[in-house]
């Protein structure tokens, strides 16, 4: 990040950084007892960083007492392992606590934030890319949650930054030998985001099929070959082939996950001799049959929809776009909901705020409809969040496994100020 934006970087950190703290004094003095504990965690809003703090709690204590060897050998979810690496190195000083894991959860939010702003930089320009940026950084559903043991910010830094990799295929040019050098970036983000949040895959497959295409087409419409670039895909499809096949992903065998579907792993983590099509469907139906299982059921959506053909699927998309985008309703956010009222107005407030953002992002496609770079954005945004309208039932747990979609339309959202600033010019 250029050196004039490292102070606000700076101010970033330390917002978070005072809000893991208030959280923690909260909890630990029980000032609000039914929603954050002792420990810090969001009863409310994150009630599985519960099992995942106990996880990585154990695993540093696995590496005091017996040793690296031990601590390895442990059978546990990658986003735990590595937060009880932060409980090796500060859980004495801080605690087991999510200040003992606050060095680890400020990395990922600054490395989200940095994301963010080179893909707005690449994607339109240098002040949309900032202005992404702080959106994000102070969103503040994202905020409480960036602060807590969940998995979702490990699996967001590295689909944006897998992202990033895809756009600059598509925006510059590279000699063979820095295209391998961030094809092996490319290859690790993707990797890592499989081991993370093998139950959203599918993503990065459709990711990395629109960048081929439009790769071709840039190739076509330039009549020369790009080996660099072409070299940097070959990587990434490499991974994105060989992985599932060789790694575990969400959940692990010795491991008991906790009782939450964002846990339920894809029919993609194993082989299937089925065609693809039935495979398709039977993930997708076993999916939204565990969703409907989950326990906060007031946040509920359309819960007695099943899938039992692909045409069911096919007439179900209109309505899957729609909760996929617009979910939770305005009916839902002045109700009372599974986790109280203030959760429900909170993430209300955020779902106005997304619908403002959706226009802004909108006029952008229309003035932005010939940029390539735009586009790979915007369809992985969509379709993410149709997938999500397809599977999820449940508004809260839609909420987290959106929030990487919502990231990718406020990048659109925020080039809205050169819409405006050039509709002025041309009034002038």
């Amino acid at each position: 990040m250029p050196t004039g934006l490292s102070r606000y970087l700076l101010f970033a950190a330390a917002i978070h950084v005072v809000l893991a703290t208030t959280i923690f004094l909260v909890g630990h003095f029980r000032i609000f007892p039914n929603t954050f504990d002792q420990n810090g965690i969001a009863i409310t809003f994150a009630i599985d960083g519960t099992t995942y703090q106990r996880i990585a709690s154990d695993l540093a204590e696995e590496w005091h007492n017996n040793g690296f060897r031990a601590w390895l050998n442990a059978k546990a979810p990658l986003h735990t392992r590595l937060h009880s690496l932060s409980f090796v190195v500060f859980g004495r000083l801080l605690g087991h606590n999510i200040l003992g894991a606050e060095p680890l959860n400020l990395f990922y939010y600054l490395a989200i934030l940095i994301c963010v702003y080179f893909l707005g930089r690449e994607v339109f320009n240098a002040q949309t890319g900032f202005i992404a940026a702080a959106i994000v950084a102070l969103w503040p559903s994202f905020l409480f949650h960036s602060t807590q043991f969940i998995r979702d910010p490990i699996s967001i830094a590295c689909l944006l930054g897998l992202m990033l990799v895809l756009v600059l295929v598509l925006s510059r040019e590279f000699a063979w030998s820095k295209g391998i050098a961030i094809g092996i970036a490319g290859g690790l983000l993707a990797t890592l985001f499989w081991i993370a949040r093998g139950n959203m895959w599918n993503v990065v497959l459709v990711a990395i099929a629109i960048t081929v295409v439009m790769l071709v087409i840039r190739v076509v419409r330039e009549k020369r070959f790009i080996t660099g670039n072409a070299l940097l895909m070959l990587f990434v499809i490499a991974a994105a082939l060989l992985v599932p096949a060789r790694l575990e992903s969400t959940t692990l065998p010795g491991v008991k996950p906790p009782l939450t579907p964002l846990a339920i792993p894809t029919a993609s983590a194993a082989p299937s001799r089925e065609g693809p099509l039935i495979a398709a469907l039977r993930e997708i139906s076993a999916r939204r049959a565990g969703f409907r299982s989950y326990t906060a059921r007031a946040s509920n959506i359309d819960p007695e929809v099943q899938f039992s053909s692909t045409g069911e699927i096919v007439k179900f998309i209109p309505r899957a776009l729609v909760i996929g985008f617009f979910a939770p309703f305005p009916k839902m956010w002045i109700e009372r909901g599974s986790f109280g009222f203030a959760t429900r107005v909170l993430s209300g407030l955020e779902t106005l705020a997304m619908y403002v953002l959706y226009v802004a992002a909108g006029l952008t496609v229309w003035r932005e409809r010939r940029n390539q770079k735009m586009w790979l954005l915007f369809l992985v945004a969509t379709i993410g969040m149709l997938a999500l309208g397809l599977v999820v039932v449940n508004a809260g747990a839609l909420f987290r496994l959106r929030y990487a979609f919502w990231i990718l339309m406020i990048v659109l959202a925020a080039d809205f100020r050169g819409f405006t600033e050039r509709s002025v010019s041309r009034i002038r």
